[in-house]
């Protein structure tokens, strides 16, 4: 519930028809001036109530989005949806909801369809906004938004208003402004209709299965025997999930991969992120940057990843702390790196070989690297031989995802 016209519309019609059930979630960006903020909280809070809807207020860190930005190379617009549904979905599981509801109307979908033939997008994108996914409905999609503002006009209540709407520097906002009043009512029907056709069309195919942790792994098998557009839409998604879908994947690109993952062999690093191709799977990994941080015996966090106490398991490094000797540094592994293993020394670089995998990080002390962890990345963790014979009554050391999450207090937090 953002309070602007199109969400203030959809909530009168849910205090109509299911009052009891229904909770509107406000989410502050911190993108905008705190005293337009405020205004805006303040005016919604008021619509709420007369509603007799309860209204949330969810307040992301300032800095997150533009961190998140940067961190993904994505648009400001983009890191700021993610973080919003992030939230809704983690405050719809958590509280028992059946959906999220959000106020997309019929010019959004046009909007939507124009943005994507202006980028050359293919086909099947013209569906557009989803209407229904299992967790996120658009009930009102079909609407047009002039219907919205003669019934808010009859309503008589206000609505606020986000200055950021007004830069055309956004390319949605360019289309709505210069673009969107130069399309009429007939035309904006026909782009809806087309919208609905992809849609239906796209319902009929079964997308490429896959598993998604640190990397994206498919069968190799059933990414070659899926028709042409879903393994493009497979290897779009691959870009847009793993953080490098700053522009137009190219058309030989994707024919790059779909010829490598043929040969069922070898490796090709496209837009940052690592194709790895075998006779059973595709794996595509993330890019991951150079870094060195030091290590306390406490949790590190670095790139989505973080270095913890685990639970031990038959994979898992167990490592007597108190035989390191400090300085002890978490880095990305370095071409030269060496570990002395219970085979014998062993370049980390020919490990990063065996086990298939683009990158390791290795925990190093004074006296030289003290583990290899590659078990995030498909591969396998190794301890240095010197640690081996430590009591096995030492730490489990494991490198996992870092999900974000809603802290107790509904700020956004990672």
């Amino acid at each position: 519930f953002s309070g602007g016209s199109d969400s203030l519309f959809l909530l009168i019609i849910l205090a109509l028809l299911a009052p009891e059930r229904t909770e509107c979630v406000y989410i502050n960006h911190a993108l905008r001036p705190c005293s337009e903020l405020e205004n805006e909280i303040s005016l919604n809070r008021q619509n709420a109530s007369s509603l007799g809807i309860p209204m949330r207020v969810v307040n992301v860190p300032h800095g997150a989005v533009t961190a998140l930005s940067k961190e993904k190379n994505i648009g400001v617009e983009a890191a700021a949806r993610e973080i919003r549904y992030g939230i809704l979905r983690r405050i719809r599981k958590e509280e028992g909801f059946s959906r999220i509801l959000t106020a997309h109307h019929r010019e959004d979908q046009v909007e939507t369809v124009l943005m994507r033939i202006l980028a050359g997008a293919p086909f099947y994108a013209y569906q557009g906004i989803i209407r229904d996914d299992g967790e996120v409905f658009r009930p009102i999609l079909s609407v047009p938004k002039a219907e919205i503002m003669r019934f808010l006009a009859a309503a008589g209540l206000r609505w606020s208003e986000d200055s950021t709407n007004s830069d055309t520097g956004y390319l949605r906002n360019m289309v709505r402004r210069k673009i969107l009043p130069l399309i009429s009512e007939e035309e904006r029907w026909s782009l809806f209709r087309i919208a609905s056709g992809i849609s239906v069309i796209r319902k009929r195919w079964i997308p490429i299965p896959y598993t998604c942790s640190f990397f994206i792994e498919a069968d190799r098998r059933a990414f070659l025997s899926a028709p042409p557009f879903c393994r493009d839409e497979f290897i779009f998604e691959a870009f847009r999930m793993l953080g490098r879908n700053e522009g137009r994947v190219s058309r030989r690109t994707v024919d790059e991969i779909c010829i490598k993952a043929r040969s069922g062999k070898g490796r090709i690093d496209k837009a940052g992120l690592f194709f790895y191709f075998s006779d059973s799977a595709l794996r595509i990994y993330p890019p991951l940057d150079d870094f060195v941080l030091p290590y306390d015996g406490k949790d590190l966090h670095f790139q989505g990843l973080v270095l913890k106490k685990a639970e031990p398991d038959s994979l898992t490094l167990v490592l007597d702390e108190a035989k390191l000797s400090c300085p002890v540094i978490l880095r990305t592994s370095r071409e030269g790196d060496r570990i002395a293993l219970r085979d014998g020394e062993r370049k980390v670089s020919e490990l990063e070989k065996d086990m298939r995998v683009p990158y390791s990080l290795v925990l190093e002390d004074r006296n030289g690297i003290v583990a290899y962890f590659a078990r995030f990345a498909g591969g396998r963790d190794r301890l240095s031989a010197h640690f081996l014979s430590s009591s096995p009554a030492g730490s489990a050391l494991a490198i996992e995802m870092e999900y974000r999450y809603i802290q107790k207090d509904e700020s956004y937090g990672r």
